[in-house]
């Protein structure tokens, strides 16, 4: 009886790492969970770059005056850029 519990028990363990060296070897996943990666951490960044951009536009255009007067018969009066 305990001789077809050891020869049970090394069919199993044998079986078992047969196994798992054939998962270990199988890379039919890896493209897909690479590219999700990359593509979440194009995206990520896409939205860090946005972000970036819009603040700083949002504070240089509020820097902008908007009132110019652009009387052009009065140099003194005149505040508009250029020279």
């Amino acid at each position: 009886m305990q001789e077809l519990s050891v020869r049970g028990w090394i069919w199993l363990t044998t079986t078992a790492a047969t196994i798992r060296e054939k998962l270990r070897n199988d890379a039919r996943g890896l493209t897909t969970t690479e590219w999700a990666l990359l593509v979440a951490g194009v995206a990520a960044l896409a939205i860090v770059v946005v972000s970036v951009v819009r603040n700083l536009t949002s504070e240089t255009a509020a820097k902008i005056s908007t009132d110019v007067n652009v009387d052009t018969d009065d140099p003194d009066t005149f505040q508009g850029g250029g020279g």
